[in-house]
Parts: C-alpha cells; structure tokens; sequence
C-alpha cells in the first residue's frame, strides 16, 4: 500500500494514534490525538511525553517504556495526560516497535470516563467494605464472597463461610414464612429490606438489617444475590433493655396511678404514657396525640382555668406548677389527680413541656375522712368541755331554783287570793321548765367511754331536739311545728339522733334566716318496716349543682368563717351507723329534706 494511503488512514482514524522515538519525543501525531488533547499537532512533534504525562504516572510510563524496548508489546496499559484545558485524559495504550523505524507506534483510547466510573465503583465499594457486612451468592443462594466484617461479626473464616449458605448463621428465631417470604420477593427480581437475628459460631445472637438485591446478567437472569448489613446489636439491645425498663416503670406507674405526659410546645400536640390514657380514661390508637385543647378539657369546669392558667405559664415563662385538680374523663367520671409541669429549654428556648398525673382519689379520700374525725374529735372535746360547764351551772342554777321553787310551794299552801295562786303556777311552772333545759343539756352535752345504743322513740328525740333550739328561733322569729304522737322506736344512740335534727333544725333556720317568711315544718309518718321523717322549710330549694355536694365534707355554701362544711356531713354518717338515710326531695316546692329509719323490733 503506497505511503499515501497509509498516511490517510494515519490522520482520518479516529483512534488516537502517534509515533514516539524511543527516547521518548513525538514523531508524529494524528488527528484524533489532537482533537482529545486539545494541543496543536505543531506543539507536540518533537515534544517529549514526560511534559505532557501526569507527575503521579511518570515512573510507571517511564518503566512501560523499558518493556518495550526490549521488545515487548504492552496493551490496556493506562496513564493520564494533560490536556490544553488543564484537565487529565485518561488513554488506554496499545503499543509496539516498527523494526524497520525502530520507533514506537502506539494507539490510545480515551477511557477518561470510564475510568472516572471505576474510580468511583472503587472507592464506594472500598466504603462499603470498610461500613458494612458484604456477602455474595450465586443465583442457589451458596456464598460465593466475603468481607471481613461478615466474618468479624459471625466468628467464621472466608473458608468456613464460602461454598455454605447463610443457613449457617440462621439464629432459628425466625419462622419458615420469613425466608419463604424474602425468597420469594428476591426471585421476583425485587429487592428485599429487613431486620434479621443471625447467631454467631459461638451461638450468640446478633442482630443485622439487611438489604438483599438480585444480581441480573446481560440476558436478563439472575446470576447470584449481593447482601448488604448494618450490625445493629448495639441498637437492638438497648432497645431490649429499654423495653424492659420501660415495662417495669409502666408497671410501677400502673400500681402507684402515676402517668406522664409531654406538651410540644409549637405543635400543641401532647404524648401520653399507657397510664396516663388509662387514668383519664381516653381510648389509645395507634398514631392517636391529642391535642392541648384536648387534655385541658378532662377537668371540671371549675378547675379548667387554673390548668389552663398554670400550662400557659410554664410554656412563656418557664414557671414550673403542681397542682390538685379535679379530672373529667370521657365517661363523666370524677376524680382527684395530682398533675405537675415543668419546662424543658434548647437553645435557651421552652420547646416542651412534662410531667406527670397521678390519680390521689384514695388520698383525698382519707385526708377528708381524717379531717372530718378530727373535726369529730373536737367537737367532741368541745362537749365534753360543755357537759363539765353545764353540770356546773346545773348545780350552781338548781340551789337557787330550789329554792324559789320551795318557797313557792310554801307561799301558794298559805296564799288566800286567787291571783296570787295563779303568780305562784307560773313561777313553779318556769322553774320547771328551766330544770328541765338543765337536765336536758347535761344529757345532750355529756361524754360517754363508749358508744351506747337501745331502743329510742323518735318523736321523743325530735321534740328534745326542739326545746334547744327553741331559744334560736325565737330570737329569728322561725315558727316551727311538729306535732305527733307517735311512739314508734328505732335502734339508736339517743345523743346522736338528737345531734341530727339539732343540725338540721339549725341549717334550715340559718338558710331562711333573710327570708320575709320563715318557718321550719317536720312531720313523721310510719308504713310498715318503715318510718319518714321530713323536715321542709320555707326556703325556695337548693340548686341541682350544689344538692350534688351537699353531703360532702366541708362543703358549704355559707360565707367564709359562717360554717365548716361538717353539719350534713355528719348528719349522712350519723344516719348511716343507725341503719338510716337522707335525701333531698327535689320535687318539693320549697327546700325539704327526708330521712328514712327501720323500726325497732324487740326480739
């Protein structure tokens, strides 16, 4: 072929191809060579290659060049050079001696991209060698290959772990559904992610999340599976133990009804414990965070805005808060909680806010019974104090009162007049009567040691009852009528019973006391097994919020320093240790109470 031709193809081939001398010069280049390069065919001819070569592949081109000196040809062998833009081009090099020149001929590729691509495969791969437990199977799910973190974490060798399938680490926590299930997503060609618990060679569990993906050749079949892990032991016993903790502390809040509760503030959203939806009886779902609005409206109307108050405070203030509230759960039942609230900063800001609720019904519970003996025990010790003061009197009232009424006696046995007889009746007949105040309030006022009950008739006490409070009720010009015979008897202590109309007749005079018309009526009537007293005044009733807690200790309805809340309080115990009750008749036009007793049967 003429020299002509060969030239031709030389320069219009789009490989790159050049003639080097053997000490290293451009003989000739192409124009492809040019072109990838970017420098002028002029500049290059009679350049040598070490100016034009990257610093970093010097020696080895250098050592390349010794092979082919002595003959060798080279193929596939790489090296970078700078191109006009300042920029590396990776070529590919195929190379000979012509004998007849004895010059180099060589053609290059421009493999910049792909081996930029290898870089990259290179390096992730190097990554992930370096991060993650690595394996390969073929297309029977035989291990074909590696890592050194696979064996680090299972105990095995690349020996051990090669030509087996991962069968050998199966820890047998995981059911036959699991595999069939993974295999069957892999087969498909899809890709499969889950958490999985292997066991090591010496038997200990660890714990991986795995990400399985097919590997497909060029006809489209898969031809083995690469796996990826992340060891996650230290994750998933943490997660065990704070499972466990998590267990004991609802089980230990479940026992002492203390939940907890956290508020994010920008969100208004609230995160309960298991407790705390239990104490305030609100149904949990899944995903289920109610809001604040939500949680300020389980308590009573009357304790929202001290909540709400407290809440709004601790979020803009940071004020911290403990509280006794009264809770109103969806099922409209009532209770006491004790709730606390503290602020939680990041960055020097309130993000959130916790604490905890726990149910105190118990304690209010006995704190109320406590305070009502203890207001039993002073008023009893005030008793005590009055029966002393009124044997006193009595003794000091009935020397004087014997005597006027001895005299008395004398002076009508001796009087002659008419007018005077009748003078003399009613000085006796006062006398009487203060005797019998006297006596009265000493049986009333006296301290027993224990505790006596026996047959009492209950017109007896309530009429006995009337006479104390009869100096009262004239003074507040109260009319108040009984009028019965009956002489029917419960069981009873007759000091209580007397107690119980004495605050009932007091409590109805002290509620119609502003009234234009006042009067206080009480009648008894009897069925059989069945004996009804009420006890109705000309008050106009009690409003339907309030008969809700009127028998409750230290309610009242009284101004402050007025009344301690006590008196039906101690009235509905009284009668509930007689075998008896009280009730308010809201039917009634005006404001009455009736009391039911048993009859007194004698054996």
């Amino acid at each position: 072929m003429p020299y002509s031709s060969y030239k031709r193809f030389f320069d219009q081939s789009r490989e790159l191809l050049c003639i080097v001398s053997l000490d290293g010069f451009f003989v000739d280049v192409n124009d492809a060579f040019t072109r990838v390069l970017g420098h002028p065919k002029s500049s290059l001819i009679g350049k040598s290659i070490r100016d034009l070569i990257a610093p970093q592949d010097i020696e080895k081109t250098l050592q390349e060049f010794k092979r082919i000196k002595h003959g060798e040809s080279s193929t596939h062998f790489e090296n970078r050079f700078n191109s006009s833009s300042g920029e590396y081009v990776t070529l590919s090099w195929s190379t000979s001696i012509d004998p007849e020149s004895g010059q180099v001929v060589a053609s290059a590729r421009d493999v910049t991209e792909q081996s930029n691509q290898a870089r990259k495969i290179q390096q992730i791969e190097a990554a992930l060698n370096k991060t993650f437990i690595l394996a390969e199977t073929d297309a029977k799910g035989v291990i074909t290959r590696v890592n050194d973190n696979f064996c680090d974490i299972s105990g095995y060798t690349k020996g051990e772990l090669i030509g087996q399938t991962h069968r050998l680490i199966n820890s047998g926590i995981h059911p036959e559904a699991f595999f069939s299930e993974m295999w069957q997503t892999i087969s498909q060609k899809k890709i499969w992610a889950g958490d999985i618990t292997n066991r090591n060679k010496n038997g200990e569990l660890y714990y991986v999340k795995t990400t399985i993906a097919p590997m497909i050749n060029y006809e489209g079949d898969i031809q083995g599976f690469m796996a990826i892990r992340q060891d996650i032991t230290d994750q998933i016993k943490h997660e065990i133990k704070l499972a466990k903790t998590l267990k004991i502390l609802n089980e230990t809040s479940s026992s002492a009804k203390i939940g907890g509760w956290e508020l994010d503030v920008n969100s208004g959203l609230l995160t309960w414990t298991d407790e705390t939806f239990r104490i305030l009886e609100v149904e949990k779902r899944d995903g289920y965070h109610p809001l604040l609005a939500e949680g300020i409206s389980l308590f009573v109307e009357e304790h929202i805005h001290i909540i709400d108050d407290a809440v709004t405070r601790c979020m803009t203030k940071g004020e911290p808060y403990s509280l006794e509230l009264k809770a109103k759960t969806p099922k409209g039942n009532q209770f006491w909680v004790y709730t606390t609230g503290n602020a939680n900063y990041v960055d020097g800001e309130i993000k959130t806010i916790s604490g905890t609720i726990q149910d105190i019904s118990a304690r209010k519970t006995a704190e109320k019974k406590f305070n009502l003996e203890k207001q039993k025990s002073i008023q009893t010790a005030k008793l005590a104090s009055l029966g002393e003061l009124a044997a006193s009197m009595a003794h000091e009232i009935n020397n004087p009162l014997g005597i006027i009424s001895g005299y008395s006696e004398l002076l009508r046995s001796r009087a002659e007049l008419a007018d005077a007889h009748e003078k003399l009746d009613v000085i006796l007949k006062s006398c009487k009567r203060i005797s019998h105040i006297v006596n009265n309030l000493k049986r009333f006022s006296r301290e027993e040691g224990e505790r006596k009950q026996g047959p009492i008739v209950l017109s007896q006490v309530i009429k006995e009852a009337i006479m104390l409070t009869q100096p009262r009720l004239k003074r507040a010009m109260v009319q108040l009528t009984f009028e019965s015979d009956s002489n029917l008897a419960i069981l009873g202590n007759d000091i209580e019973m007397e107690q119980v109309f004495l605050n009932l007749i007091n409590n109805a005079a002290d509620a119609i006391q502003d009234l234009p018309v006042r009067w206080i009526n009480i009648e008894l009537t009897d069925t059989p097994g069945l004996i009804q007293v009420r006890i109705t005044d000309s008050g106009h009733g009690i409003a339907a919020d309030v008969v809700e807690n009127i028998f409750s200790p230290f309610y009242t309805t009284k101004k402050v320093g007025e009344g301690t809340g006590l008196g039906l309080s101690i009235v509905a115990d009284m009668l509930k240790d007689h075998n008896a009750s009280i009730q308010y008749d809201m039917a009634h036009a005006n404001t009455s109470f009736v009391l039911h007793f048993t009859p007194y049967q004698e054996a």
